[in-house]
């Protein structure tokens, strides 16, 4: 697996935050707000402007459980309420990885990171993104692409 650094830029998003999502339950809590968001984006005739993100934060120490935040990069700040709020992904420098199939097996992509992070004496901000490059719903699980990001110190 291919380890690249590169500087990120940042982009806004709408987004939804849920906190101590464990890994049993993260398909049904991202299924649930991807729907809410793009329902949120058409309320307001707005458009993706890249690749639908999930951040990672604040893993406790066996990485069963985080606080996730699922972002969508818009082009402009739209007002918000309730649940949703705007945020921006993360701008400095990463490692990253392009994952190739099915999203079950993006802890290979993690461990070459971090790997990659701990034989080159880099640090983790802390926060983790997958920006999910393709569509699950009409891509074959064997072609899903996700550039998982770990931004370092």
């Amino acid at each position: 697996m291919k380890v690249e650094t590169t500087n990120m830029k940042s982009q806004i998003a709408v987004a939804i935050k849920k906190t101590a999502v464990n890994m049993d339950s993260m398909m049904a809590v991202i299924n649930e707000d991807v729907e809410k968001l793009m329902a949120y984006l058409s309320e307001h005739g707005k458009q993706l402007v890249g690749a639908p993100y999930l951040a990672y934060k604040n893993p406790n120490e066996d990485w069963s459980q985080f606080d996730i935040e699922w972002g969508v990069p818009i082009d402009e700040a739209i007002p918000v309420k309730g649940e949703f709020f705007m945020s921006q992904s993360y701008e400095g420098k990463a490692l990253t990885v392009t994952h190739k199939g099915a999203y079950k097996d993006l802890e290979k992509a993690y461990n070459a990171l971090m790997d990659y992070a701990k034989e080159n004496s880099l640090e983790s901000t802390g926060i983790y993104y997958d920006y999910y490059l393709n569509d699950p719903s009409d891509t074959p699980e064997s072609e899903l692409l996700t550039q998982v990001v770990y931004p370092i110190k």
